[in-house]
């Protein structure tokens, strides 16, 4: 059975994104996204992009079946990079929601993100 929490949103790309604060959000990958992947060799986030436009890919994470970009949901900053995020880089398949990549800020609506439903219906 999938995971998908309700308290938190979704994009069409299999990110997760929980809103801490304002206008910032943690973003990992989702269960769905995970299973897609494959077992998770490895993760590359970018090293010099911070300002992102919406739709640019961010990162790349790779695995045994597919190597997955991870795209802006929209404009935003990139404000911190779990630097830890390779020490635990074998639980993201078990614990995926629990495994943030990095925190975005950005001034926009909720509304334009996925809720738990909308997602749940789009993984069908």
């Amino acid at each position: 059975m999938m995971q998908v929490p309700k308290n938190i949103y979704y994009t069409e790309q299999h990110l997760w994104l929980q809103k801490i604060g304002l206008y910032d959000f943690c973003v990992g990958i989702t269960d769905f996204g995970q299973k897609e992947i494959g077992v998770i060799d490895l993760i590359e986030l970018s090293i010099n992009e911070s300002l992102l436009k919406n739709g640019s890919t961010w990162g790349i994470v790779y695995g045994t079946n597919i190597t997955f970009h991870l795209i802006a949901p929209f404009d935003c900053e990139i404000i911190e990079k779990n630097r830890d995020l390779q020490k635990h880089i074998a639980y993201i398949n078990t614990a995926p929601y629990k495994y943030w990549f990095a925190i975005l800020t950005a001034k926009i609506e909720t509304a334009s993100l996925l809720n738990f439903q909308e997602y749940r219906k789009l993984t069908q």
